[in-house]
């Protein structure tokens, strides 16, 4: 093998390569955030209707601008403000190679570990600014003053895997204050939010908002992602960096009919902060765990010196959660989708047996 190739494969192998989650039959799965609170049967139904409708021996045409319709009404924006891409995991990777390459990153940790480990494989120098164990807030003064040493600026809101949304002030704040930098939101999770930022990107040239249909439209498997952005970057990255068909003819449609049936989604979502302020109400009480407030369809807990206990208690319930252990400044990570009130009931259960031990 040449040597620079050989160099750089050895380069990529050195990185801790991607570990898709373990589907465990007869589990509940509480570990990858996905909305499974929607019915198997309707995302069924609707899919069916999306296979009735797509034509395979063609390449996807018209669904590009049904879809880039169905977003512009869904968002309150433009069509020419609107791409779309393959999960919003490829926009970010498409992103980070190209306008990325060469530049440096600062963003917060702990943060979604994909955008950071991106960085790291394409040698993007990358700084974090820790955020509180206490509750989740960061010194905002601070960041901006650190910020200016950097070229692009990532924040999840909400944030994962803490759940939290930071304050619409602050994230306001830093917009204003770093204007010569490119600032990405990811808003992968702003359905189960307090707001959304969807209408700046027509008064900032350089923000750019990230969103999937992965979480609150219940369709993980079907990899569909977009971004909201000025339109000279939509324009860019649509005709320039996006591949000519990011998206196959049967995800667009799906996307196109769960934006038709929003209200299905809506309502969803309505049962799914239900029960976020029960599982929160109830487990807020107990002393020997501390679970954060959160604003997406997850909770992120510090179990501290319990952890291996109630990680075991959901392994022998048979429930898949994510557990982080020790991560930036928690003890003891957790992170639990928060699922229908049976799912919901026994995580409250197993949290509450642990007091008793």
């Amino acid at each position: 093998m040449v040597e620079w190739l050989e160099k750089e494969l050895a380069y990529i192998k050195s990185h801790k390569p991607y570990k898709r989650p373990d589907k465990v039959h007869d589990f509940y799965k509480l570990d990858s955030n996905e909305n499974i609170v929607l019915e198997k049967n309707l995302i069924r139904a609707i899919a069916m209707k999306s296979l009735r409708e797509s034509d395979f021996r063609e390449y996807p045409l018209e669904q590009f601008d049904k879809l880039y319709n169905k977003l512009a009404d869904y968002t309150n924006l433009s069509t020419k403000n609107i791409g779309v891409g393959s999960g919003s995991d490829q926009i970010m990777d498409l992103l980070l190679s190209t306008i990325g390459k060469g530049r440096s990153v600062i963003t917060l940790n702990p943060t979604f570990s994909y955008f950071t480990d991106r960085c790291d494989l394409y040698k993007i120098p990358t700084k974090q600014i820790e955020l509180s164990s206490l509750d989740n807030s960061f010194d905002v003064e601070l960041f901006i003053k650190k910020a200016r040493e950097y070229d692009i600026i990532y924040i999840a809101s909400p944030n994962n895997p803490t759940g939290n949304q930071f304050r619409f002030d602050e994230i306001l704040n830093i917009i204003e204050s770093l204007k010569d930098k490119l600032i990405i939101i990811d808003e992968a999770y702003v359905e189960f939010a307090e707001y959304n930022l969807s209408n700046i990107v027509t008064k900032y040239n350089n923000v750019v908002i990230m969103r999937t249909f992965s979480k609150a439209f219940g369709l993980a498997g079907a990899r569909i992602g977009y971004i909201l952005t000025n339109e000279e970057m939509a324009d860019i990255f649509n005709q320039y960096i996006q591949l000519p068909y990011p998206l196959s003819s049967f995800s667009m449609q799906l996307a196109i009919e769960v934006l038709a049936n929003i209200h299905i989604v809506k309502r969803s979502i309505e049962l799914i902060k239900i029960e976020r302020s029960k599982i929160f109400e109830r487990l807020n009480k107990m002393d020997q765990i501390k679970i954060f407030e959160s604003h997406s369809n997850f909770f992120f807990f510090q179990t501290f010196s319990h952890f291996e206990k109630i990680k075991n208690s959901m392994m022998n319930e048979k429930i898949l959660i994510k557990n982080f252990g020790n991560l930036g400044n928690y003890q003891g990570a957790m992170r639990i989708t928060i699922g229908n009130t049976e799912m919901n009931d026994k995580i409250i259960s197993i949290f509450e047996k642990s007091q008793l031990q």
